[in-house]
This record gives C-alpha cells, structure tokens and sequence, in this order.
C-alpha cells in the first residue's frame, strides 16, 4: 500500500496537522506535517507478506502508522506518538470513533518511562543540532568516493635490501595508491591475499595481460591465485585497502546528499554564512522535549502547544538570539531537574499496564 492508495481507502482513522504548527513554534518557511494513523483487516497479517507499518511520502512530510505500529510506539512512550493523543483541537483533521476512543485511554501510555524517552530524545536532538551544523560547513563533492581513494602501496624495494641502491629511494611509510599509480593503472594488476593481516594484499604486475582490476562490483576486491613462477617476476609490492573507511565515507557521501535533496535551504541560511555553530531547530526542540517531559511527570501529560513565556523562550532559541552555550546551560539545568523529579514524583505509575493496553487493542480492532 502505497501513499496514495492509503489516502483514496477508507482505512485512516486519524489524521492531524503536527509539528511546528501544532507547537506554536512555526514560522513562515516551516513545512507542513502531517501524521495519522489507519486500520488494517485481520486477513492483512494472515498473509506470509508483511503488511505495512508505516505509509509516507519521501521527505517524511506525511507519515500514517498502522493501528498494530501505533500501540508498540506508544507502550515504549515514544514522544513523538505520544503527543498525537493530545493535540489541539484545531490541528485534528480526522477523527473517527476508533481514535475518540484511543483519547479517551490515553492515560494508559503515561509512565514514568517518559522521562528515559523525553531525556533520550533531547540528547539526540543535541547530537543532530552539531551534525548537521558539520554537513553545512563540510559539504561532500558530487562524485562519490572511489575505492582507490582508500588504497596505500609499498612497492617491493621498500622492503627488500637487494632492490634499491639508495637510501632515498625506499619509502618510509605506505604512500597513498593514487600517488604512486597512474589514473586507471591499478586495472593492470592482480591482488593475493596476504596472511595473517587484515586488509592487506600482495599486488602483482600484469601489464593489463588478461586481468580485469583488482576492484569488481559494487564493494569486491577480488583475489586470484597466483602461479608459483609468478612470484618472483610479477610481484610488485603490498597494497593496503582500508574498506572500512571507505565504506563510511560511501555512507556519509549518500547522507549529504540525501540531506541536501530534502533538507528546507531556509533553515540553514544563518549556518552557511556563519552566524551560527548550531541549528537553532534542534536545539529548540530539544528544550520542547524537556518541558514537555517535566509536564508529563507532573501533570500527567504531554505539552504540545506552547503558549506565553515558554513559547517565546523557544522562538528566541529558533530565530538564533541565543548563544549555543547558554542554551545548553539551560538544558543540563532541566536535565537535572528532570532527574529529580522522576526520582521523588508519584504522580503517574513507573510502567504501564500491558493487559490493560492489550484489551484496549483488541477492542479497538474490533470496531
């Protein structure tokens, strides 16, 4: 099931306007977020194909959960389902009876588990705050990386006494492939194994005579064997293949530039000219998170609207008045009130009630 598809059914039980709008913290270039849940007949989950948990669009703008992917988010009191049970009213664009009813026992979702997952998702926030600060100040080129980008060599007479007559000529330290072989030139080779190492290879000289590369494929270095008279004649020196960095930069290569197919520019102008060491963003709702979980430790639920001081204390961390480090003042001092009141409040149970979540699913499905 697709996006469309889902939206042209009559499965969506709940649909609402959320994030920065539904928070109060929006301005004019904020996008618009909509999330819903929708139902699933029970033949979905008799089938051996997996039915769909979750249905959007690519930029994750749009997101409906399954009824089944709903409740297993909402036990674990993820915060970002959580708060879809209190929205304002003025954000809720479907409602149905089944969701009517899922507001009605919301309380059974609030537990003290709130605090681990407001705390933990604030933290996270922090993270994402300086990380995509480091993408805007370290942008990736167009072309990925190549696999001989992560490549050293040590040519034979690094090594071997009898192959040089001068000192200077013999390498101190592996030097990188690229500097030492001609563009394309490493398809003239064959790579052996070498024993007891890690990522290291003998490299023996073809002069392009029957050999395909020593790369194939999408992530192979291939190895061959090598006849025995080969040995001595061919044997060029050893190349050192780091796959592990490469296939980190592969990953973040693509992560740059999915970021950049999706992000909103106008969020990052204040970076990109460097105004700011941070994403304002981030770091506000990282301190949303946090007034939202000390709410839910005291009153028993989620902020979602933010209103009077709260909001505007948010807005001037959002519009960049504010320094990173004393933003992150203000957030260990909540952590550590946040702490403490998790430790002395009993105003909502530790954990939540599993059979009494249960029943309510069943009866849900059942509408």
């Amino acid at each position: 099931m697709n996006l469309k598809q889902l939206k042209a059914s009559d499965k969506i039980f709940f649909e609402c306007i959320a994030g920065s709008i539904a928070y109060g913290t929006n301005v004019s270039t904020s996008d618009e977020d909509i999330r819903g849940f929708f139902t699933l007949p029970d033949e979905a989950y008799l089938s051996l194909i997996e039915p769909p948990q979750q249905v959007g669009d690519t930029k994750h703008d749009i997101t409906y959960y399954s009824m089944r992917r709903a409740f297993e988010l909402l036990q674990t009191a993820n915060p970002n389902i959580i708060e879809l049970l209190w929205m304002p009213e003025d954000c809720i664009k479907i409602k149905t009876p089944i969701m009517e009813k899922l507001i009605e026992n919301r309380d059974l979702f609030i537990s003290k588990k709130c605090f681990h997952t407001h705390s933990g998702y604030a933290h996270a926030q922090i993270g994402k705050a300086t990380g995509q600060n480091k993408k805007v100040h370290n942008p990736q080129p167009k072309e990925q990386p190549k696999k001989e980008d992560f490549c050293w060599f040590m040519p034979k007479n690094s090594f071997d006494p009898t192959e040089f007559t001068d000192d200077d000529d013999m390498p101190s330290r592996p030097i990188p492939a690229n500097d030492y072989f001609l563009d394309g030139e490493l398809k003239d080779y064959h790579a052996s194994s070498l024993e007891h190492s890690h990522n290291m290879y003998r490299l023996y000289d073809y002069g392009g005579e029957k050999t395909k590369g020593i790369f194939r494929g999408d992530d192979m270095l291939c190895c061959e064997s090598i006849p025995k008279e080969d040995e001595r004649t061919k044997f060029a020196g050893i190349l050192i293949y780091n796959k592990d960095m490469y296939e980190k930069a592969i990953k973040e290569h693509k992560s740059y530039w999915e970021w950049m197919a999706n992000r909103n520019e106008a969020r990052w102008v204040d970076q990109e000219k460097g105004k700011l060491n941070y994403d304002q963003k981030n770091m506000m709702h990282c301190v949303r998170l946090l007034m939202s979980g000390e709410n839910i430790l005291k009153e028993g639920f989620p902020l979602v609207r933010f209103e009077g001081k709260d909001r505007d204390y948010l807005m001037s961390i959002r519009s960049g008045d504010m320094k990173y480090e004393d933003i992150m003042t203000e957030v260990n001092k909540r952590m550590a009130s946040l702490k403490e009141l998790n430790d002395t409040s009993d105003a909502i149970p530790h954990a939540v009630n599993m059979k009494k979540i249960n029943e309510l699913y069943k009866e849900l499905r059942g509408c």
